[in-house]
């Protein structure tokens, strides 16, 4: 130390020696401060009305993030005592916060309209005369063929309920189709009546999507007929825009960031096909998803070989903490556009008329082929998303669950364990509940199967089709939840508040736009099923910790938790005292993923660009300058 110190005074002058005792008081000072950054917060959201959704319903007035997780809950004073020199701090001025809106099935895989021209379809107008929409078909492809390359598809989407009937009736056919196009693909899909629209392929079309899905040769064209949705998506996604991936995915992330963040939905679920699952696969790897997604494999029985579920894995709850599987399913086991699985008698002869005409059996569970494929779903995976349009198909799934228990010993528990879903809810009768609780089948319902009892073109309208007397087994949600049925709310379009003023004041409002919906433009309000209501505490858990447990996520998301993910909304409204019928009015002024913000209106105020995920999220806020 003697010779240091001689060496230190005597041999360096001062002016250096007062550099390096610089230079080394400032390394022991980043030292001292890194130390204190492991225990800082990185953001401190304060000055709020914050609910926490956790098992107390706790409501605070701050949270400290801690890398993408809740790191604290408390008072101000406490939070803020978390914060460091490189702490974000966000005021949210006394407004509510909620936790991130979770929407278990929501068809979110789509794109932007734009970026694949090729996919549009040729749209043929609305008419009430049946012959008028059919020679418009006819003239589109006519027109298409002269326009197409060889073996391009030709997509026509006629609209409206004659042209519904068409392929319903068989009034144009496969042959037609050949006749108009014996060299090209063509698929022609009715769109504008109902999610699942009747769909009809030619000789081409088929061979081609068969080629990659040889189950669909199990099925005739009466068969498939139904199955607009599903078949739409196949044969668009992975057949049409089949090894497009990186192309999607870029298209698919814009969809994304213009539709979910807006609305307060940080985590979803969906059925999926190949192309968008890939694209899916790839943002995630990149980090660019704005949402918490959870993916099924749904297309089952009409596109997969007998025996795929026996070989498919049981992937439930893997995957990134954005991207990960949460089972397999199949969604159209009862298709509410087409007609209900019902135990009650059609009371109206005109859709009895049409089922005859049609050669419709709404209880497609009642296809072999789609028995074995359910049944082998239930046995060996994790099975989701079953229609519940009417009561009987939820008769038929507990008739086959029994089944599997009577061949296999499994146990009550073991099929607890699997969480099985039922989507929509029309029609449930009060003494199925008991069964739907011991077997802990999740219930899942969506307010604009509500909407649909006012239109008269929907099979569904149970009230014209079947009677007001069996009005009250629609969407009973208070009763399940009083039978202790794990019940959720879904679908929400974007719009989770209306959703839940909906099912709040059992008020329904319908606009007809259609001809044969009744006076056009004319709004059109209804309370059904008033002793159904349920308070919106349990709504808002319906649509938050009550649908993590269906996604498998209930310890991930759902509440604002230390140790969860920071997902979160800030409201304009305050959800807690807004009257009832003002809920659908509430908008989402921020919406946070992970501590980093993906959406903000430009009401909410300045937010520091620093705190947003990236650049790409900025839309139209009102930005602060970089501290």
């Amino acid at each position: 130390m003697l010779v240091i110190n001689r060496f230190w005074r005597g041999v360096l002058p001062a002016r250096r020696r007062m550099r390096i005792a610089a230079l080394c008081f400032g390394l022991l000072w980043v030292g001292y401060v890194g130390l204190a950054r492991a225990d800082d917060a990185d953001l401190i959201v304060f000055n709020g009305k914050i609910a926490t959704v956790d098992g107390k319903n706790a409501m605070v007035e701050a949270m400290a993030i801690k890398n993408d997780l809740v790191m604290a809950l408390g008072k101000n004073e406490d939070m803020l005592k978390l914060a460091g020199s490189q702490t974000k701090k966000l005021d949210v001025k006394g407004r509510t916060v909620l936790p991130g809106i979770v929407d278990p099935h929501w068809h979110l895989a789509n794109f932007m309209p734009e970026d694949f021209p090729e996919a549009a379809g040729i749209a043929v107008p609305l008419s009430k005369d049946r012959n008028e929409v059919k020679r418009g078909i006819e003239s589109a492809i006519n027109k298409k063929v002269k326009e197409a390359k060889p073996g391009e598809w030709i997509l026509v989407y006629p609209m409206g309920d004659e042209a519904r009937k068409l392929i319903l009736f068989e009034e144009i056919t496969r042959a037609d189709l050949d006749r108009l196009a014996p060299n090209h693909p063509v698929m022609l899909n009715e769109v504008g009546t109902g999610p699942n629209s009747q769909v009809l392929l030619n000789s081409k079309g088929r061979e081609v999507v068969e080629r990659d899905f040889p189950g669909l040769k199990r099925f005739s064209d009466r068969d498939i007929k139904g199955l607009g949705t599903d078949l739409t998506q196949v044969v668009i996604k992975d057949v049409v825009l089949k090894g497009r991936d990186e192309d999607y995915a870029r298209s698919l992330k814009r969809y994304l960031i213009e539709n979910v963040p807006p609305s307060g939905i940080t985590s979803t679920g969906s059925r999926i096909v190949r192309t968008p699952l890939n694209a899916f696969a790839i943002l995630d790897r990149k980090g660019e998803l704005p949402v918490r997604f959870g993916w099924f494999y749904g297309e089952s029985a009409y596109f997969d070989p007998p025996g795929f579920y026996k070989r498919f894995p049981n992937l439930a709850g893997n995957g990134s903490k954005y991207f990960y599987n949460i089972g397999v399913g199949e969604e159209l086991t009862d298709s509410p556009a087409t007609g209900l699985c019902t135990t009650a008698p059609i009371k109206n002869p005109e859709l009895e008329e049409r089922f005859k005409k049609a050669h419709i059996d709404p209880c497609f569970l009642d296809n072999p082929e789609m028995r074995a494929t359910v049944k082998d779903q239930l046995q060996y995976g994790r099975p989701v998303e079953y229609h519940n349009g009417g009561d009987k198909s939820i008769d038929i799934l507990l008739e086959i669950i029994d089944e599997i228990r009577r061949e296999t010993g499994m146990t009550v528990e073991q099929i607890r364990e699997k969480r099985i879903t039922m989507e929509h809810l029309l029609m449930v009768r009060q003494d199925q509940i008991p069964r739907l609780k011991e077997y802990g089948i999740i219930m899942t319902a969506a307010n604009f199967h509500m909407t649909n009892q006012l239109d008269p073109l929907w099979p569904s309208n149970i009230r014209q089709n079947y009677g007001v007397e069996y009005v009250k087994w629609h969407q009973p949600l208070k009763s399940l939840l009083d039978g202790g049925v794990h019940t959720v709310i879904a679908e929400v379009m974007g719009s989770p508040f209306s959703a839940i003023q909906t099912f709040v004041t059992r008020e329904t409002c319908f606009t007809p736009r259609l001809p044969g919906q009744g006076e056009m433009g004319v709004e059109n309000c209804v309370v059904i099923g008033p002793e159904q209501k349920i308070d919106r505490v349990s709504a808002l858990k319906m649509l938050t910790i009550w649908s993590a447990y269906y996604l498998f996520k209930e310890k991930e998301v759902g509440s604002l938790e230390p140790g969860k993910f920071a997902d979160f909304a800030v409201l304009n409204k305050d959800y807690f005292t807004v009257p009832d019928k003002e809920i659908g009015n509430i908008k989402v002024l921020l919406t946070v993923l992970g501590g980093k913000a993906v959406y903000a209106s430009p009401d909410f105020g300045s937010v520091d660009k620093t705190l947003f995920k990236s650049p790409e999220y900025f839309g139209k806020a009102a930005l602060a300058p970089l501290q």
